[in-house]
């Protein structure tokens, strides 16, 4: 089937498929129609990086999450801005891990749930950075300033990860138009796994064995993905039946354009699989750029696949801006 522009979001599931878990979906097309709406723009704390970002669809809002730069005590900055970087508010949170992945649940008063890998503790004793080991649901405060470990259980939710093959390091992502959430973690029979549930099940439920969950899955490693061992995990999102993820570096002076990478999987398949690795030139005249984020944005227009750079100006200390890329067209 050609490339087709999206006019709509729920319309585009189909069911097709016999015995997939996850009803099939049309995904997006990495090489094609795009826009960049957040073009270099200075967040909360201009000198701590952008790691993730996500949609309130609901009141056109987009949420940043930034961390200082060789921080390992948890302590992260979230920005509220307009859907074109412009700084509406921002929110302190402490000991809720490194960010790199986050899900945003609206609701109808304008001041939505976030989700957020929690539990960062103080460093472990051989002195290497403390993992997470729950995920965390709160709601977003303009000015507030909350505590994984020390606040009102009326403000936050903590979620144990009750999966048999859950090691740690779990990461959020929310689906806006299936209302599902995605976990990726490291496990114990593979490096990483992803998992996708129904988001009123974890609400009611939890996350645990006992869960229905809709699809589980390995994410290949680098090796498996065409991806440069030296390009990191830098953003996850899920829209229908794909997982779509972002890797890359910051450029060093050995390694000046070490390159990005968005890929593509199927939750209806499994192993070392993967449907595309696409390496984007987007962004390429940012300085200092290294991806961060990825969301899907359920825009007045349809469907869109956004994923960010961070980009770092010269400076003692030096500075960070945000930039947010998208891809609209969809086939399959």
């Amino acid at each position: 089937m050609a490339a087709v522009a999206a006019s709509g979001g729920l319309s585009l599931f189909s069911a097709e498929t016999a015995n997939a878990v996850v009803p099939t979906s049309q995904h997006f097309v990495f090489g094609g129609d795009g826009d960049h709406p957040v073009w270099r723009k200075t967040l909360h704390q201009p000198y701590w990086a952008m790691q993730s970002f996500a949609y309130d669809h609901v009141y056109g809002h987009m949420y940043f999450v930034q961390t200082k730069v060789g921080s390992t005590n948890g302590d992260l900055w979230m920005t509220r801005t307009d859907l074109s970087g412009n700084v509406l508010g921002a929110m302190a949170i402490h000991k809720f891990d490194h960010g790199s992945s986050m899900g945003i649940e609206p609701d109808e008063y304008g001041s939505p749930y976030v989700w957020l890998a929690g539990d960062w503790e103080s460093p472990n004793a051989d002195g290497s950075d403390p993992n997470s080991h729950r995920i965390a649901r709160f709601k977003y405060s303009d000015g507030g300033d909350l505590d994984y470990f020390d606040h009102p259980g009326q403000y936050l939710r903590e979620f144990s990860i009750g999966l048999s093959d859950f090691v740690d390091c779990p990461r959020p992502a929310i689906d806006p138009y299936t209302n599902r959430l995605l976990l990726r973690y490291m496990g114990t029979t593979t490096p990483w796994r992803i998992a996708l549930f129904d988001l009123s099940a974890v609400l009611s439920s939890g996350i645990s064995d006992d869960t229905p969950i809709l699809a589980k899955r390995a994410l290949p490693a680098n090796d498996k993905l065409n991806v440069p061992a030296s390009a990191d995990f830098q953003g996850i999102t899920s829209y229908g039946q794909y997982v779509y993820l972002s890797y890359g570096a910051p450029p060093s002076a050995a390694n000046p354009d070490p390159g990005s990478y968005l890929v593509r999987l199927d939750m209806n398949k499994s192993g070392n699989s993967y449907e595309e690795t696409f390496a984007t030139t987007a962004g390429a005249s940012l300085p200092g750029r290294e991806p961060q984020g990825m969301a899907i944005w359920r825009s007045s227009s349809g469907p869109r696949l956004a994923f960010g750079f961070s980009s770092k100006i010269s400076g003692s200390p030096a500075e960070f801006e945000a930039s947010v890329f998208y891809k609209s067209q969809l086939t399959g």
